[in-house]
């Protein structure tokens, strides 16, 4: 497979520095990163070990964003186990574990639960008591733009970067973001920089042990992209409002890149790792200096990272999830069902024209997607894999039954969230915002999973 490198993309340029030579330092550095995955192919590094990066969004008693930075500021002062950071919106903030083996990925809902506990103690010390840390995947606030919702007609380019977390590379994405057409969703328009603000992601990271494996995985997580977007979504309520999407998240993601982002362009499965960089430096840049700049703007399902020295996919397309063992459950899903694919090779690629049908159709419909293939049935067959899969790694799925139970119940904490916001709703936004909210949060302190 091969991609032709497309270098005359304006947002390339750089002060001082002419786009034929950005070129050429990347394509030196690709050659470079080839010949080392080529020197690779017979590594024996561990398989499947998992980090996670766990964004959040910050809201005080009316549904209000906060300001992140003094919370991440006592998060990192407090405890030496915890990594937090920064994120594009100013009320966002980003949880990161340590990379732990498979047999020990148990520990992580110890770590989750640790990390929800200090994360309230700080915010109620900043923020107060009536603050809330919100793990929905999307912000349900009303205020999320800037205003009480969609499009400001007044207050200029100055208002409209207010909630985005001032440091440079944030700021250089906005304004590139700034150029985009507003983007429509059940007849409201938003704008397509304040999109990353107002959303949040569970991004998961499985090492491979060679190339050849990892680009097997990344094969195989395409696979799982409509399963895991019916059973993982959690975000109708967003802006203010419940939206007739199963994930609008998604669809307002896609829409805000102008497709740059979503289910991987690639033309046909990766033979190996070095078809995936081809695939990278095909793409236009938009702020990216070298080869791993380009990857981190390419805002894709899935993509396979190469910034440490071990090979890893990282999965992108889930949203956060309410509880810690609903994110366990995600973990042992991916797995027990990779095991069963790559190892047993008994799972069949599916054609990616209809993964790429199906994404979609599940992104507006969820349950009620209708393809050409039974995407509930799909979901059933791969979590059963995934059972399996743990079964041969000696793997005890503690946290699968989850899923089960959402197939079986066809429901998702996306549902939950919409029931409770049309059985509470009394015309007062803030006040419902705020009940809904309530019973998340109770379900996230007390890891009580929504299923």
């Amino acid at each position: 497979m091969h991609y032709s490198y497309n270098h005359h993309h304006h947002h390339s340029r750089r002060p001082g520095q002419q786009p034929d030579r950005q070129r050429a330092a990347i394509l030196a550095q690709v050659e470079e990163l080839k010949a080392r995955v080529r020197s690779h192919a017979d590594r024996r590094d561990e398989d499947f070990r998992v980090g996670v990066e766990i964004e959040v969004c910050l809201l005080d008693g009316k549904g209000r964003p906060v300001d992140a930075s003094p919370v991440i500021d006592e998060l990192n002062r407090k405890s030496k186990h915890h990594s937090v950071e920064h994120e594009y919106g100013r009320s966002q903030l980003e949880f990161r574990t340590e990379p732990v083996s498979m047999g020990e990925i148990e520990a992580l809902n110890a770590q989750f639960e640790d990390f929800i506990e200090h994360l309230a103690r700080a915010l109620a010390k900043v923020h107060g008591p009536a603050s809330t840390p919100v793990f929905l995947g999307a912000n349900p606030s009303p205020y999320v733009f800037g205003t009480a919702g969609g499009v400001s007609s007044s207050g200029g380019q100055e208002a409209m970067m207010a909630m985005i977390t001032d440091k440079p590379r944030y700021m250089q994405l906005a304004r590139w973001q700034a150029g985009m057409p507003d983007i429509e969703m059940d007849g409201q328009k938003f704008k397509a920089l304040h999109v990353a603000t107002a959303i949040q992601g569970f991004h998961m990271h499985l090492q491979g042990r060679n190339p050849g494996f990892t680009a097997a995985m990344f094969n195989h997580i395409l696979n799982l992209i409509p399963s895991v977007i019916l059973l993982g979504a959690n975000s109708r309520l967003f802006a203010g409002r419940v939206f007739s999407l199963h994930e609008p998240r998604i669809f307002m993601y896609d829409q805000s890149e102008q497709q740059n982002s979503g289910f991987p362009g690639i033309a046909r499965y990766l033979a190996g790792v070095e078809d995936y960089i081809d695939y990278i430096v095909s793409r236009e840049p938009v702020i990216a200096r070298d080869y791993f700049e380009l990857v981190k703007e390419r805002h894709d399902d899935a993509r396979i990272r190469l910034n440490t020295g071990q090979y890893r996919v990282e999965t992108r397309v889930m949203s956060v999830q309410p509880t810690p063992a609903t994110m366990m459950a995600m973990i042992e899903f991916f797995i027990g069902y990779l095991h069963r694919a790559v190892h047993a090779e008994e799972r069949t690629l599916r054609p990616l024209a209809a993964l790429r049908e199906e994404r979609q159709s599940v992104v507006r419909s969820g349950f009620n997607a209708r393809t050409h293939f039974n995407v509930v049935e799909s979901a059933k067959g791969q979590v059963s894999a995934a059972r399996k899969g743990l079964s041969d790694l000696g793997i005890k799925a503690r946290f699968l039954g989850i899923l089960e139970r959402r197939i079986e119940n066809r429901n998702t904490a996306g549902e939950h969230v919409a029931r409770l916001w049309q059985s509470r709703f009394n015309g007062d936004v803030e006040q419902t915002l705020a009940e809904v909210v309530a019973d998340v949060w109770d379900k996230t302190k007390n890891n009580r999973p929504i299923s």
